[in-house]
């Protein structure tokens, strides 16, 4: 009897354990899902629409926008992370502006206006005061999103990108593919390094820096139009180059820590099944 409650006990235990382990790999999955589906009702959304862009008043305030911003110089953009206002309201009940996706990354996301704490949660904002990406020239859409968030791994692996790596963006009327130009560690405020770059159609990914540093400094990869064109690397145009440590072993060691565990709790499902076994036989016998 006493045997039966050590076993029940355990299973009890471990199941916690267990639950709470695996609970980022829920959050993760469904995210992902909830990902999936956002973009998937975008595109199902784009596909009903018969006006051209030139003619979809969306397309138009959207222009305006990127000119107006532009013009001004973007005299009301102050910080690079925390600029939460939407650059433009969206109507027909949509709630994001595309997708962004970065093979080199593995990541698929939902594009939301405005850099809020929902947005963040949910997917990659497009950070207000900044261009919205239309392909147009004298524009940089700077798209930020968490490094890692409750499991949810985000802009965690940007750093694998490398000059000269894809980034495609889906907008409500086109495709476009845009290619790294230049990466660079900069400070939370300084504001001034992802500003427009004159004739460039540009976009520009910004996630915090070192991993689980909880934003002391931002990490930012400008990327370019890609027309075909060869891109030159730039002097210190990647974090290799710099004074900055990178967050590649931080990421690899929390991956390792996790199958360490995984297999801690798979031996220790092993060995009660196994207990359990021997007690139903033994209970079997007598």
């Amino acid at each position: 009897m006493k045997r039966n409650l050590m076993n029940i006990l355990g299973i009890i235990l471990i199941g916690i354990g267990t639950f709470v382990f695996l609970s980022p790999v829920f959050s993760s999955y469904k995210q992902q899902k909830n990902a999936d589906q956002e973009i998937e009702a975008f595109e199902n959304f784009e596909k009903e629409k018969k006006v051209p862009k030139e003619k979809d008043p969306l397309y138009k305030e959207a222009i305006q926008y990127n000119q107006k911003i532009y013009t001004e110089g973007q005299k009301n953009l102050k910080d690079v992370w925390s600029y939460r206002t939407s650059p433009i309201e969206l109507k027909d009940s949509k709630s994001n502006f595309g997708y962004i996706r970065i093979k080199k990354m593995d990541v698929k996301l939902p594009l939301y206006l405005g850099a809020t704490l929902e947005n963040m949660r949910k997917g990659a904002a497009i950070m207000g005061e900044t261009s919205l990406p239309l392909g147009t020239k004298n524009s940089n859409c700077v798209i930020a999103a968490h490094r890692g968030y409750e499991g949810i791994p985000y802009f965690r692996e940007i750093e694998r990108l490398k000059v000269g790596d894809r980034v495609i963006i889906k907008n409500p009327w086109e495709k476009l593919t845009y290619r790294v130009e230049e990466i660079k560690i900069i400070q939370p405020d300084d504001s001034d390094q992802i500003k427009i770059q004159k004739e460039k159609d540009m976009v520009t990914l910004l996630t915090c820096h070192p991993y689980r540093s909880h934003g002391k400094y931002r990490y930012v990869v400008y990327c370019i139009r890609d027309h075909g064109q060869k891109i030159v690397e730039k002097k210190n145009s990647t974090i290799k180059d710099t004074h900055f440590k990178s967050s590649e072993w931080d990421i690899r060691r929390e991956k390792l820590c996790h199958m360490i565990g995984f297999g801690i709790l798979l031996i220790f499902w092993i060995i009660i099944i196994k207990n359990w076994k021997g007690t139903i036989r033994k209970g079997g016998k007598a």
